[in-house]
């Protein structure tokens, strides 16, 4: 008898072991979606949905447009997209990598960073944003600035997760809307990955460049040796674990979205 009770009381600290950790692991999760600001770009995800879906779906008759507008509210309704998000994370999680990574987005290097960053997009800067990019035309950054932001760019995947974030969108109305068209209008085999990829060729470009003129402005004030720290701490195996793996994951949920309009619209368009 107290061999079972022995058993019993491993089994029973096993589970509460693993209570324990999941609960850990979900915090990590939610630390690491709130102070890098993701909650915040899942909150935009369903006007960012309609807002591309506007400017594509032009051409398409008023009651389709009324049902894929309808589709794609459910389909990115943000608690839906971040469930999507946590899923992927979850599967992919390593507590060391999380915990390397929290300890690095709180450090005063990257809070000081993560501020100036901010500031970019104030609304209460875009003239002095204006004003700086007119002055780059006259008296371009250095060579190694300018090789500086490509790391910092490529580091963080930032021209790279916006391209893809865009494209996705552009690739889920077509899935969305491939249900209701007729037969003789449907893309063919290869046609729409085509499209996409023509739709990223033309996103990449300006992207980037918006992207790297953004970086020199909000950094327009650190020296170079500080932005080498922060670069090289982006650089970092953690680091760019965790934004690789958050980027697949909005994907992954972006994809998922577009399936479940295009789900909607096949039964919206059932007689």
């Amino acid at each position: 008898m107290q061999s079972v009770k022995t058993l019993l009381g491993g089994v029973l600290l096993c589970l509460l072991t693993l209570q324990v950790h999941a609960a850990d692991k979900h915090q990590q999760i939610d630390t690491i979606l709130e102070q890098t600001g993701f909650n915040k770009l899942l909150q935009y995800v369903p006007n960012f949905a309609q807002s591309v879906l506007k400017q594509s779906s032009g051409a398409l008759e008023p009651e389709v447009n009324s049902a894929l507008s309808s589709a794609f509210a459910d389909a990115f309704a943000t608690p839906v997209v971040k469930r999507d998000v946590v899923t992927v994370v979850n599967a992919h999680y390593d507590a060391r990598h999380a915990d390397t990574y929290i300890e690095q987005l709180r450090s005063p290097l990257s809070l000081r960073m993560a501020e100036l960053e901010r500031n970019t997009s104030d609304p209460a800067n875009m003239d002095d944003f204006k004003a700086f990019a007119a002055s780059l035309q006259e008296s371009p950054p250095p060579a190694a600035r300018r090789q500086l932001i490509q790391r910092l760019d490529e580091a963080n995947r930032t021209t790279e997760f916006s391209v893809d974030m865009q494209t996705a969108m552009f690739k889920a109305i077509f899935v969305a809307i491939e249900p209701v068209m007729a037969a003789d209008l449907r893309l063919g085999d290869g046609e729409l990955e085509k499209m996409v990829d023509e739709v990223r060729t033309s996103l990449d470009e300006s992207l980037r460049t918006n992207t790297r003129l953004s970086y020199l402005y909000a950094f327009r004030d650190v020296s170079d040796e500080k932005l080498k720290a922060y670069i090289e701490m982006c650089e970092s195996e953690s680091y760019r674990w965790a934004i690789q793996l958050l980027g697949n994951a909005m994907i992954s949920a972006l994809n998922q979205a577009a399936d479940r309009a295009a789900s909607a619209m096949a039964a919206a368009g059932q007689p």
